[in-house]
């Protein structure tokens, strides 16, 4: 048993790869569910488009947005899903290095920097969606919040890796 108050310990660096597999499945789990995309919001926007055009030209027109729509949950689905899966694949990259050369410890750190860039971009995908496909943001908040979590655990993992530094060898 530590002698370190539980409050008082630090997040392991394993803490944050399960941090980035709770946010693979969060994210899973908004893409089978379509990102709870209010259906009425686009029925709104459609219907609004095709007011006071001809039958067959509403009927076009209709078939053309859904498409568009559908294209866009699909190609979004596809993205936070790769984004969520980067997060944790370039924390893993980065934990089996373990750096007794320069050339590895910025290896190690350009790993974190993508894992982070992955959070910073899943936050663009899921603002897009909210605001552009009519998402509920408010079924978001808890996700944006564990990837904001997740970028700051990476922030501090890269700046306790300094600890390195004093033992690197010269050339490698």
């Amino acid at each position: 048993m530590s002698d370190i108050k539980k409050s008082e310990r630090t997040e392991s660096k394993l803490e944050v790869i399960h941090g980035a597999y709770a946010i693979r499945m969060a994210v899973t789990n908004l893409a089978e569910n379509n990102f709870y995309i209010t259906l009425s919001k686009i029925e709104e926007k459609i219907n609004n488009r095709i007011k006071g055009l001809e039958e067959k030209e509403q009927k076009r027109i209709k078939e053309s947005m859904y498409k568009f729509y559908r294209s866009q949950i699909d190609r979004v689905s596809n993205n936070v899903i790769e984004l969520a899966t980067g997060i944790s694949r370039h924390l893993r990259i980065a934990n089996t290095i373990f750096p007794t050369y320069m050339s590895e410890f910025e290896e190690r750190r350009l790993e974190m920097d993508r894992a982070m860039a992955c959070c910073n971009a899943l936050q663009d995908e899921l603002q897009y969606v909210g605001e552009c496909l009519y998402a509920d943001l408010n079924r978001y908040m808890n996700l944006v919040l564990q990837i904001q979590k997740e970028f700051n655990m990476i922030k501090s993992l890269r700046q306790t890796d300094n600890r390195f530094l004093k033992n690197i060898k010269n050339s490698g």
